[in-house]
């Protein structure tokens, strides 16, 4: 397993004169809009098949039976880059989840493929949200109608008496 480096993570964040690979750095569309504090929760549930699919990719590049394990990517640390991260890089993964740098390539990769799906998946609410800056009034994720009708006072009466031992027989 590859171990934190702060030497490497040096190396990385450096500019350097043009040689090598350019930096891949992708613009997080979705930061501030999932997480736990938001109406879609920690697991949107439109972004979950996507996120857990990508996750499960071979993201190791070895032919089938070479030895070694293929472990899939962890869909919580997807879903958390996510919600935490306004710009994606490895340098960045690397000093935020303290990954090796081929790990923390695997995800900004993981993120760069799920991001066009995400978008084509979002909610329409999601949506206008992302392009406006603000809901629609007339809709929220979690609002609904309530169609039953409220208990009769016989009723409640009744539940509460029914209840009336519930937390004495526990203790």
């Amino acid at each position: 397993m590859t171990s934190y480096s702060p030497a490497q993570h040096e190396a990385i964040t450096t500019a350097k004169r043009g040689r090598g690979r350019p930096t891949k750095i992708i613009t997080n569309l979705f930061y501030g809009f999932i997480g736990p504090t938001t109406d879609y929760g920690q697991y949107p549930t439109f972004a979950m098949d996507i996120l857990e699919g990508i996750a499960r990719l071979d993201w190791h590049d070895r032919s089938i039976g070479s030895g070694g394990s293929s472990k899939p990517l962890s869909v919580k640390r997807l879903v958390a880059i996510l919600a935490e991260l306004e710009v994606v890089s490895a340098a960045i993964l690397m000093a935020q989840y303290r990954l090796g740098l081929r790990q923390a390539q695997r995800y900004v990769k993981a993120i760069e493929l799920a991001m066009p799906y995400l978008l084509k998946s979002r909610p329409d609410d999601l949506s206008h949200e992302m392009r406006y800056g603000f809901l629609r009034p007339d809709t929220r994720v979690n609002d609904w109608e309530d169609q039953l009708e409220p208990p009769s006072p016989e009723a409640l009466a009744k539940l509460q008496y029914d209840l009336r031992t519930l937390g004495k027989e526990a203790a």
